[in-house]
Order: C-alpha cells, then structure tokens, then sequence
C-alpha cells in the first residue's frame, strides 16, 4: 500500500495526565518538526508568513482546521526575497555550504538561477548548449561570481554558448563562447558588473 497524504497520517501515543491517548498528525507536518528539532533550521508555524530571520527560518503554514491534511512548507528565496513552496532547489541552496549554491544545467537550453555560485552543464555527449546567465543586478546583490564549467560526459567537441539578458554584454560581447573537447573540459567564471552593465570574465 503506498502512502496517500490526503488520507494516510501519523499514529501518535500521547502521554498527558497519567493517561494515554492517541492522536494524529500528517507526515509532512510531523518530518518537518522533528527536522527543525534536529536544529536543521528555525521552524515558523502559522497562516501568515514570519517577518524576521527569514533566511534561517522555514515556514509550515499547517492546514485549516489543523490536522486534516498536510501543511504546506514554505522556504524563503533570497533572490526573490520572498517566501516560496518549497522545491528541490530551495532545499539545496539552504543546504549548501555558506556562499555556494548549485545548479545543474542539463538541458540543451539553460537559464541560470540569480544567486547560483557554481553552474555544470550535466549532458551525454553533447554537440552545443545554451546557457542564459541571470540579470545582473540581481546576481550582483547575491555578491557572488557565477563559476561555469562542463562536466558532461562523452564530449568530443561541445560548444557551449553563453548569453546575458537585459542589454547587457559579456566583455562587451553579445554572447562568449566556450568550447570542450575529449581532452579539456571548459570552464570560466563570470562577475557581474552593474556600472558596465557586463558580465566580466575573472581568472
């Protein structure tokens, strides 16, 4: 039997009064709690979002009444500056060592998310790649260059080809193109420059 959580929950023992009694409670809500226990982050639980420490706090804004079904998880997104649902994303980027964020580019069209740090296009063997770089001045408010490398598989000659958005310039060049080949794996690092409105290429 697979688990259903719109009807499945967990069977609680509840110790009170010298009595027992059972109660309980949905899985979510239960492995969220028990994570923040843990210290793995500051839990928030309520209909309206917190407004302070967001970045170290998760909201869980349960379900109305409470119990019926599972709550919904929100983590806050630096980027956006704003509380989202929380995905696989948000989970690594708070999970990332501090200053890290990660994204991998496996597709033959990519756009890299504002705030990553570290991009690997992740593809089997490859003939060309797209990657849109975020706007500038929301990387730039992340203080962080973007490292992009090619960490694909049976690669031969793999050009990857790099774009900025809103007007802006990589070295003063509409788009820069890297190349891989058997032997070399591409890589380069991009600083975002909001008074030349350019990506700058860094060594």
């Amino acid at each position: 039997m697979s688990y259903n959580p719109a009807t499945d929950f967990i069977g609680l023992l509840r110790l009170a009064g010298g009595t027992v009694s059972s109660e309980q409670m949905p899985g979510l809500d239960y492995v969220v709690s028990a994570l923040a226990r843990a210290g793995m982050f500051t839990l928030y639980v309520g209909q309206t979002a917190p407004t302070t420490n967001q970045a170290t706090t998760f909201w869980l804004q349960p379900a109305s009444p409470a119990w019926i079904a599972e709550g919904t998880l929100y983590i806050w997104n630096a980027a956006a500056a704003a509380y989202q649902i929380a995905t696989p994303a948000l989970w690594q980027a708070f999970l990332s060592p501090s200053g890290s964020v990660f994204q991998s580019l496996a597709a033959a069209n990519n756009i890299i998310n504002s705030g990553v740090s570290l991009a690997a296009v992740q593809r089997v063997a490859p003939a060309n790649t797209a990657v849109q770089l975020p706007a500038i001045a929301a990387q730039y408010l992340t203080q962080k260059d973007i490292l992009l490398t090619d960490f694909s598989t049976g690669v031969v000659n793999h050009i990857i080809t790099v774009s900025p958005i809103g007007g802006s310039t990589i070295m003063q060049q509409a788009a820069w193109e890297l190349v891989s080949t058997a032997q070399y794996l591409a890589r380069a690092r991009f600083r975002p420059s909001p008074d030349l409105n350019a990506w700058i290429l860094i060594p």
